[in-house]
């Protein structure tokens, strides 16, 4: 048996965990919620036609993972794991999840008044969710709003089981279910994390967490000049906005979470038969981290030093049903339920008509490349500058930042969580295998190793520092009474503040629902 990584001779305190078992775990992690969706929105005969189809390509893609081209069974990789590794990645874990403010427990952003209004609505309404916009006490909300019935159209896949369980058992342990959930999902990423650097190391969590740009650097100079009306921490540029991890975590915890884990699965993937399968699983959970995973998943399809490949068999694996299938499957559903409501992407269209001129297109630009790209870049040319995956990933946040949707460019934000994911793992590896070498060389090292290595633990720092900050913002907030915007709206039925009701009347209302394709022909009734 092949292993990843013997860390240490076999012996109690250590498990063995195979890619096989944790592809399976995933992948389930990732499909159920999906199945859930279609049952509780579909009508009988077409969930149980999409389940099928997609529930047998996961079993087909999880008695296929460990094949090679010709369908021989491969050697299987397993990586040997202290448990106290995995004891302080489940503890670490749950502790992110609550900080994070997943389950409501702290202070949080803006963006958690929807979030929570959400997962209380998918609680407590029948689904499909139909609101009857009647029902609004507040008298500005009641007055603004027309007396009708509203479909909901969302990406809430990913609060499908919690919320099956809070119907269930009520709110209280559909939250709690919540915060189990969202832990299972970072765990299972930063074991991922792992069994791809081939190490057991706290790198992980710490690029997990704070990996960013360099934008501190940027708001500081604007905080010490006096900031622009629409500038916060990492939005220095109006149009164009890359996001640090904590900052996706902190605010769309429900896209981040299974999206960066289809990551790990794809850099993890042995064959390209189940390409497809896991990357159309992300247009279930996010419609713009697709945007960002095409080009990713497009890669491990035709990459070429996956064990026994050759041409032939690489093309002919790329028409696989476990390719086609669920593609098929996820667009032919999600499209028609996205597209319901095209109000939340009315805003869009060239970058540079929204900056209105070339010099200040151009200098946006290449202001984010400098602060978002060419740190992270050094860090990795070294490790990286032969590996495809690497220019692909650079090259698809080079081009992004030429078009905008959504007032806060959701292209920009959301649409690169996979690529910088991608980024941070290989980041993970590289600080890894620094430290791992190191330890285990006996030769001095020169001045010019000792000052490289100062300049790029000087780098991590300040890239860090957007996460250190925020991560102090929960924690003064939370504890300094600071106000908390949770239940700020409360149900998107019973709209409690005003300040939010454009945003929730532009992106999560679908008028005249019944003539949309999607409740029309789709929907349960």
């Amino acid at each position: 048996m092949r292993t990843l990584q013997n860390l240490e001779t076999k012996k109690s305190g250590i498990l063995t965990v195979s890619y096989k078992m944790f592809f399976i775990l995933s992948m389930a992690y990732l499909v159920v919620p999906v199945v859930v969706f279609f049952f509780g929105w579909l009508k009988l005969h077409y969930a149980i036609i999409a389940a099928l189809l997609l529930g047998g390509a996961f079993f087909l893609s999880s008695r296929d993972s460990i094949n090679d081209y010709k369908g021989n069974k491969l050697s299987e990789i397993t990586m040997d794991i202290p448990v106290a590794f995995i004891l302080v990645l489940i503890v670490l874990s749950l502790l992110l999840t609550v900080t994070f403010d997943i389950g409501e427990f702290v202070w949080g952003t803006t963006d958690h008044a929807f979030r929570r209004a959400i997962y209380r609505d998918l609680v407590d309404k029948s689904w499909p969710v139909v609101y009857d916009l009647t029902k609004q006490t507040n008298p500005v909300v009641n007055n603004f709003l027309p007396d009708v019935n509203v479909g909901f159209s969302y990406y809430f896949a990913f609060w499908m089981i919690p919320a099956l369980i809070g119907k269930i058992f009520g709110f209280f342990i559909g939250n709690i279910s919540l915060v189990l959930w969202s832990a299972l999902g970072i765990f299972l990423t930063m074991l991922g994390m792992a069994l791809f650097i081939k190490r057991a190391s706290y790198a992980v969590v710490f690029s997990y967490v704070f990996f960013s740009g360099l934008d501190i650097i940027p708001y500081l100079y604007f905080q010490s000049v006096g900031t622009k009306e629409w500038m916060w921490l990492e939005g220095y540029t109006q149009h164009i906005v890359y996001i640090s991890n904590i900052n996706d975590l902190l605010n769309v915890f429900n896209q981040c979470i299974p999206c960066w884990l289809i990551v790990i699965l794809l850099m993890l993937s042995r064959n390209n038969r189940s390409v497809g399968l896991i990357g159309a699983l992300t247009f279930a959970y996010s419609p713009w981290a697709t945007i960002g995973m095409v080009p990713i998943a497009v890669y491990m399809l035709f990459k070429k030093d996956y064990e026994g490949c050759n041409n032939k068999l690489l093309l002919k694996n790329v028409f696989s049903l476990t390719n086609i299938v669920p593609a098929v499957v996820m667009l032919l559903i999600f499209a028609p339920f996205y597209m319901a409501n095209s109000n939340a992407t009315s805003i869009s269209g060239s970058t540079l008509s929204f900056y209105g001129s070339v010099p200040a297109f151009l200098g946006g630009y290449l202001f984010t490349i400098l602060v978002e790209l060419v740190p992270i870049g050094i860090l990795l040319f070294k490790d990286y500058r032969k590996s495809i995956l690497f220019w692909v990933t650079m090259g698809t946040l080079l081009v992004m930042p030429f078009y905008k949707i959504s007032g806060q460019n959701d292209l920009t934000m959301r649409g690169s969580m996979p690529e910088f994911f991608v980024l941070t793992v290989m980041l993970a590896s590289v600080i890894s295998n620094y430290i791992f070498k190191n330890k285990n060389s006996k030769a001095p090292r020169t001045s010019v190793q000792s000052l490289t290595m100062i300049g790029a633990v000087i780098l991590l720092i300040a890239m860090s520092m957007v996460a250190l900050q925020m991560l102090l913002i929960v924690v003064t907030s939370t504890f300094d009474g600071s106000e908390r915007h949770n239940e700020d709206i409360y149900s998107l039925e019973d709209i409690r503040d005003e300040e939010y009701l454009d945003l929730i009347d532009e992106q999560f209302f679908v008028y005249d629902y019944e003539d949309t394709f999607f409740f029309k022909y789709l929907a349960r009734k």
